[in-house]
């Protein structure tokens, strides 16, 4: 249960992230657009009323701000559900990063390539094992002033 719990919430923390910090022009052109739906529904609600299925001139303000902001952040949704996530959010903002970045085909692969080296130098032992590590390079350097 925790597990999707958890997931929720980290969608949901994202789906916030996204919506009022990384794309913040997105975001107030949705709420534009939004208005000018709800200005174009009020301006031309005799004609709407004549529909029988839905209620157009009902809806709230805040609604057509929810469309609004929906439809300007499309790109955003459809490219989350594209990528592969690795987990890690900070390796995720990286790669997103080097994608959207002006490089070159070798440049983008050198900017893999540091990252790659950069998570593998930071991936963490347990302190056991660290230890020992050090004293293996102790060892070694012992080995190689003799």
């Amino acid at each position: 249960m925790t597990d999707k719990a958890d997931m929720w919430s980290s969608l949901g923390t994202k789906a916030i992230d996204v919506i009022f910090a990384r794309y913040p022009a997105r975001t107030s052109l949705g709420v534009v657009l939004g208005g000018v739906i709800d200005f174009l529904v009020q301006l031309f609600s005799p004609a709407l009323h004549s529909l029988k299925f839905a209620d157009f001139t009902a809806s709230p303000k805040w609604g057509w701000w929810l469309i609004g902001i929906l439809i300007m952040h499309t790109p955003t949704i459809i490219s989350s559900f594209r990528q592969k996530q690795t987990g890690d959010e900070k390796i995720d903002r990286a790669l997103d990063l080097i994608e959207r970045g002006n490089f070159t085909k070798t440049e983008k692969r050198q900017q893999y390539r540091k990252l790659i080296e950069r998570v593998a130098s930071n991936v963490a032992l347990k302190p056991e094992l660290q230890r020992e590590l050090k004293e293996t390079e102790k060892k070694i350097t012992a080995d190689g002033k003799n």
